[in-house]
């Protein structure tokens, strides 16, 4: 063997890496997750551990997989890490969707799900809601390691590379069921296929609204990180009782559909902004003009 071999077979996986970038994300986020995560339901079926502060740890650990996988593929394609990074140092936009990315969560759950859970037999009781002291510490928990640290990856780096190819609509619907598998370790503690059913539409839904955020923002993955926090973090104002009941997840799925369709309607499925599309290069992606000097930078919605 030559030392010629290693760097040919090194060459031909980065550039297999390069013509399939998404992909290679998507395999590398869960594999990097899963690693952690799958034990965790596993073990406890097996009794070899309990809820505590190992899986607390694990479930932590393992939500940086899609962070990690964002990096290392930029890393690996030639792009820059520090651009895409970048992404979430982008805070200035029009002070109108900072307002909408900490009312829309709120909005969702008190303005939406908590009639129609209230409808279908729910009940309204002010001692579900939280201490309103530990809100703040709530979300700042979530925008760090609880939901917050995956939006570099999934819309820091997939959403940028697959608007690329295709609109923004069917590139949340792809990152919304690649999201939703990649939980499923978490799904597998919860043991009905109508609460996995209920958990992939909802995915989903929120997979539609952070895009819309994204790009709406000129491509800042600080505002879908705040979003995350608050998604997670409003919860913690549900007025209703019975947040995890059968009626209750009908009527998140519920809020959720009504929320997309009105966004949806107001900015069209296809473009979902008025703004131009973030493409690839925003995510610190090699321009096309560095790789092939006859080409030019473009983003296309189909």
């Amino acid at each position: 063997m030559t030392f010629e071999e290693p760097e040919r077979s090194e060459g031909h996986i980065k550039s297999a890496i390069r013509a399939h970038p998404v992909v290679t994300f998507f395999v590398l986020a869960c594999a990097i997750t899963w690693t952690t995560w799958i034990p965790v339901p596993l073990g406890l079926r097996e009794g070899w551990f309990e809820i505590g502060p190992l899986v607390f740890f694990a479930f932590v650990a393992g939500s940086f997989g899609p962070l990690l996988a964002g990096a290392i593929v930029t890393y690996l394609t030639g792009g820059s890490v520090r651009g895409w990074a970048s992404q979430i140092l982008r805070w200035r936009f029009h002070p109108l969707w900072w307002v909408l990315i900490f009312l829309v969560p709120v909005g969702l759950y008190l303005g939406l799900m908590a009639p129609i859970h209230v409808g279908l037999g729910g009940t309204f009781g002010a001692g579900q809601i939280g201490p309103l002291a530990a809100l703040p510490m709530t979300y700042l928990s979530i925008f760090l390691w609880g939901g917050g640290n995956e939006e570099l990856g999934w819309r820091g780096f997939a959403l940028p590379y697959l608007q690329e190819t295709y609109s923004p609509f069917v590139s949340s619907l792809i990152i919304g069921v690649v999201w939703a598998i990649w939980h499923l370790p978490v799904g597998l503690i919860e043991s009905t296929g109508s609460n996995h059913l209920i958990a992939i539409i909802t995915v989903i839904g929120i997979s539609i609204v952070t895009t819309w955020v994204y790009n709406n923002t000129g491509g800042s993955v600080l505002a879908t990180m705040v979003l995350h926090a608050g998604v997670n973090g409003a919860q913690h104002l549900y007025p209703v009782e019975g947040l995890l009941s059968p009626e209750a997840e009908v009527a998140r799925v519920l809020a959720w559909l009504i929320l997309v369709a009105a966004i949806l309607g107001i900015f069209g499925w296809r473009q979902m902004t008025t703004k131009p599309i973030p493409g690839a290069i925003k995510a610190g992606a090699v321009p096309h003009s560095r790789s092939n000097p006859k080409s030019s930078p473009t983003v296309t919605a189909n």
